[in-house]
């Protein structure tokens, strides 16, 4: 299991049931094909980065799961076919959680290194057993 963030945008002239249409039965193929559904964000209209179809604005719809690969070339063959989304995107973000996991235990590690060497630099400074060298 892998998760995946779908990302699509439907035709801004779509009413509302047909976007909810839209998101059960992509819910109805992920669940049916064995994976989960994290979170459904639907983000509302928004303005397009540039004009597709003669449209500037599009509902941006985003969809956080967990699946394998045959659940998303499902989605991806649906999405295709429909004639009221205008672009769809899916992204892997497991290399993401991966990468930020190691960043951060890099970072504790180091955190780790450098107060214990803080401390012991901190303890040799005050212990009076070393000897101090008076300047004549």
């Amino acid at each position: 299991m892998r998760n995946y963030e779908i990302m699509f945008i439907v035709h801004p002239n779509t009413p509302d049931e047909e976007i909810d249409k839209i998101n059960s039965q992509l819910a109805g193929i992920i669940t049916s094909g064995g994976g989960q559904i994290t979170k459904i964000d639907k983000m509302g209209r928004r303005k397009l980065a540039y004009e597709i179809d003669r449209n500037r604005e599009g509902y941006y719809v985003l969809f956080a799961i967990s699946g394998d690969g045959a659940i998303i070339k499902e989605c991806e063959r649906r999405l295709r076919v429909m004639d009221a989304v205008i672009r769809y995107i899916t992204v892997r973000v497991d290399e993401e959680v991966r990468r930020f996991e190691k960043m951060k235990s890099f970072r504790q590690k180091r955190a780790a290194r450098r107060g214990s060497h803080s401390r012991s630099s901190a303890a040799v400074a005050d212990s009076p057993e070393l000897p101090v060298e008076e300047e004549m």
